[in-house]
């Protein structure tokens, strides 16, 4: 549900110039993506010409996978919201968490007793996102603008800077990926848990 949602909720996307809630809507929707794609916010009325929804609750469908860019201090109340809707999976591209310590550390562990209870699978937070070129899919959910072209390489990173590099590095050298994926923190979706998947996975020569 990560790897191949059907829909996914962009929770926190806004046409606000030099945002990530704006960068992450418009990659996902320049890369093609296959699915249904909801903008959730409750101040805007449409981002990037496409409706908007106040909450996830809102949204009349069913919602494959959330990805959450707001505020550290917000995340579990959204992560309790995707619960709500039944999404499967999520994304927080958001920071603040274990990586500053004190506060942030307690939101993290509030965010992992979330994704426990709920069955949840969570990628992040503190992350750059993920990448699928799959061409039934076309899914660029980060905030990297560079979609790269389908490959049999899979690349993993926890680091979202590394991977930035990597994708402008590929991009002239005319180097393809099946799969791109920044993991963060790891509060829940660990490298462990990334090998296995892409082990099975077809497209996928390389990891």
């Amino acid at each position: 549900c990560i790897m191949n949602p059907e829909s996914i909720a962009v929770v926190g996307a806004t046409d606000r110039p030099g945002s990530v809630g704006l960068s992450v809507f418009r990659n996902i929707l320049n890369a093609g993506y296959r699915g249904i794609l909801y903008p959730v916010n409750p101040r805007v009325k449409s981002v990037q010409s496409v409706k908007a929804y106040p909450r996830l609750a809102d949204i009349p469908d069913e919602v494959d996978m959330a990805v959450i860019i707001v505020p550290a201090e917000m995340v579990p109340s959204m992560m309790e919201e995707a619960a709500a809707k039944q999404v499967k999976g999520v994304i927080v591209v958001s920071a603040g968490f274990k990586e500053v310590g004190g506060k942030g550390l307690e939101l993290e562990n509030r965010m992992k007793a979330i994704v426990k209870e709920h069955k949840i699978r969570l990628v992040g937070p503190n992350c750059l996102g993920l990448i699928n070129t799959n061409e039934r899919v076309m899914l660029n959910a980060s905030f990297s603008t560079k979609m790269p072209k389908a490959g049999n390489i899979a690349f993993i990173s926890q680091s979202g800077a590394l991977c930035t590099a990597v994708l402008d590095f590929a991009a002239g050298r005319d180097i393809g990926f099946s799969k791109f994926i920044s993991f963060g923190n790891k509060a829940d979706i660990n490298e462990i848990d990334l090998l296995r998947y892409l082990k099975e996975e077809p497209e996928t020569q390389v990891i």
